[in-house]
């Protein structure tokens, strides 16, 4: 849904901006006028690059959770916490954000409808725990309940980003001793052969040839990235595109099976969040649907989704579309016939991020030695190139 900013007065002639998600710009001005609020301006906001769109960090977002969880605790009202939290100099955006939501509740708004407006920062999840304790009276403890789920959440992303940073450091290092050899040792080798002026291998050619021409082909491979990078996001950002890239994933031998436990560990920790805080079986299956990023998962979700919405137990939907392990369907039927569904999310989600840790350092004991042989390769594979004339050097001198 298209985002607009707009510039209104409100009817004590107080200036007021923002920015809403509506379908069109005449509908936003519409919506704003129902509230009471004269329009002055209503723009589309451009759309930004994706490292300069506005968002907020989930860890930046559980240290706000927790600062308004411990403030509401304390006795203050919603709008005497934002008032204290709004002003956060080393986070702009979630400050504007936040003084654009003190205002929607000091006018009137439910604090989830005010939230539900910034829909960048304020993801699905929150706002049915907002909704929930709206509902109950209970806001302490459903968001104290959500800020477990985000601290798991953040746990399993650090786990992942220490997974990738070994391999992410070996491959920086492959390319710095690349362009080491390229640009400053294999410039002195052609110089070299090509006063013997002999015939040279055709693996040492091709590579003097490219070394010759790196001028050329340098600027071509980084615009062919380039272009390619461009027309692979436009490609996965269509719904057949991410729906294939996602199959294809889910397919690999051993990716695959990762990506199925955090899947599980990550559904099965929101179920027992918005379970636990009130929230309805139905609504927290379509809350959690609408949290995941994972085209085949959402689908399994989905029908998961229908087939409880018919009647039947969430065991029995989740063993029938195949949405979650069988070991993990057998704990949730427990769960359902004990009366403790949200209790039992919670083991599932516990036992499906230990065993994501495990897998994880499993994989990492395989990744390290084949990116350590992959560079041996490519590396001393450059280097016989182009020693290769010397281990004929008497028929060259000849």
């Amino acid at each position: 849904m298209p985002v607009f900013t707009y510039e209104a007065l409100e009817e004590n002639g107080s200036p007021r901006t923002g920015e809403e998600s509506a379908e069109s710009e005449p509908e936003l001005r519409a919506e704003l006028a129902r509230r009471g609020l004269i329009v002055e301006r209503v723009r589309a906001r451009r759309a930004a690059l994706p490292w300069m769109r506005d968002r907020v960090g989930t860890e930046e977002f559980a240290l706000f959770n927790q600062e308004f969880v411990a403030l509401v605790r304390a006795g203050l009202t919603v709008p005497d916490v934002l008032n204290l939290i709004s002003d956060r100099p080393d986070s702009p955006v979630l400050a504007r954000v936040l003084k654009s939501v003190l205002a929607d509740v000091r006018n009137g708004m439910p604090l989830s409808a005010a939230c539900e407006k910034h829909p960048r920062i304020f993801e699905r999840l929150y706002i049915a725990a907002l909704r929930t304790s709206e509902k109950t009276g209970d806001l302490v403890n459903v968001l104290v309940r959500h800020q477990d789920h985000l601290r798991h959440r953040v746990a399993i992303r650090k786990k992942i980003r220490q997974a990738l940073t070994y391999p992410t450091f070996l491959l920086i290092a492959l390319v710095i001793i690349l362009a080491v050899l390229f640009l400053f040792v294999m410039p002195r080798f052609v110089a070299m052969y090509a006063d013997l002026g002999a015939d040279l291998p055709m693996p040492t050619r091709v590579l003097m040839g490219i070394v010759k021409h790196l001028y050329v082909v340098v600027p071509l491979v980084v615009a062919a990235s380039a272009l390619i990078a461009v027309l692979w996001r436009r490609w996965v950002a269509t719904p057949s595109g991410r729906r294939s890239v996602d199959v294809a994933w889910s397919r690999l031998p051993y990716i695959g099976d990762l990506i199925r436990v955090v899947s599980t560990a990550q559904m099965a920790r929101t179920l027992a969040t918005l379970l636990a805080g009130g929230t309805p079986l139905v609504e927290a299956l379509r809350t959690a649907a609408g949290s995941t990023g994972n085209s085949v998962v959402l689908e399994q979700l989905e029908r998961t989704t229908q087939q409880v919405t018919d009647g039947g137990g969430l065991a029995q939907a989740v063993r029938a579309t195949n949405l979650m392990p069988p070991m993990a369907a057998r704990m949730i039927e427990v769960g359902e016939a004990s009366g403790g569904l949200d209790a039992m999310l919670g083991e599932v989600a516990r036992f499906h991020e230990e065993l994501l840790d495990t897998k994880l350092t499993r994989v990492m004991s395989l990744i390290e030695p084949l990116l350590m042989l992959l560079i041996g390769v490519i590396i001393g594979g450059i280097i016989i190139v182009m020693y290769l004339p010397v281990f004929h050097v008497a028929d060259i001198i000849k």
